[in-house]
């Protein structure tokens, strides 16, 4: 197996080095392919991932995360594509995880298991509600490290132009090519968007986008506030660089 990993980033200067350097420590792989494809950061992004010897795809007609992702799965090599968020980061042998995941022509991908970094019980309610979620429906979500093989991505036509919830609507449509398989060891994700917004607030607001996503209703409607959010996520990201993560 030759697994690309694909990175869509928006100002994530601050956790982008650190999830980087897991990514390597934890795969079992001595050659492993990383795109980072950039939305149009205007931090030190670019540069960290320069230096950390990745390639980078920036474009200014890229405006969201499904244009990205799209954009770094086109310049990928591998023939596995695993979709990693920059404030997300991978367990110890992902890589071989993925793998065993894959070990049957039935399955074109799969995710791990959803986990907030952090010791608040609010955020045990949040991991809780989103289990029910993607188990009832097979709707993971990007900080879950959605995986999927090549030739897979590219008969669906990799993810829909979407503003958000683009990863989602990937894996409801993957199905129609075969199983999706959830890996159950966790893949720990920054809760620094629960912190700045208040946890119980933002769990609130998701659910109200899942719903409208649920009756087939416009996303617009959510898109704007939920870009500006991640463009304000540098300032998020640094208290959790300065010794937040577990």
């Amino acid at each position: 197996m030759h697994m690309s990993v694909i990175i869509p980033t928006l100002n994530e200067a601050c956790l982008l080095g650190d999830t980087l350097a897991l990514l390597r420590r934890n795969a079992t792989a001595r050659e492993l392919e990383v795109i980072v494809a950039d939305c149009g950061s205007a931090d030190a992004t670019v540069a960290i991932a320069h230096r950390g010897g990745v390639r980078v795809v920036r474009d200014e007609g890229i405006t969201n995360r499904a244009q990205a992702c799209n954009a770094g799965a086109s310049a990928a090599s591998g023939d596995v594509l695993l979709f990693l968020h920059a404030d997300s980061r991978v367990p110890a042998g992902y890589d071989e995880l993925i793998a065993g995941a894959l070990d049957g022509d039935d399955v074109v991908g799969g995710a791990f298991e959803f986990k907030l970094a952090g010791p608040q019980w609010r955020l045990r309610v949040v991991e809780l509600v989103n289990r029910v979620r993607y188990g009832s429906g097979c709707a993971y979500f990007g900080d879950q490290g959605l995986f999927v093989r090549r030739d897979a991505f590219g008969a669906l036509g990799g993810f829909a132009d979407m503003p958000i919830l683009e990863d989602s609507d990937f894996s409801r449509r993957a199905t129609r090519l075969g199983r999706m398989r959830l890996l159950r060891v966790a893949m720990i994700t920054s809760a620094r968007r629960f912190h700045a917004g208040g946890i119980l607030v933002v769990l609130m607001s998701d659910a109200l986008i899942w719903m409208w996503d649920m009756l087939g209703l416009d996303l617009r409607t959510f898109s704007e506030r939920y870009r500006a959010n991640n463009s304000r996520r540098g300032v998020a990201g640094a208290e959790h660089a300065r010794g937040r993560w577990p």
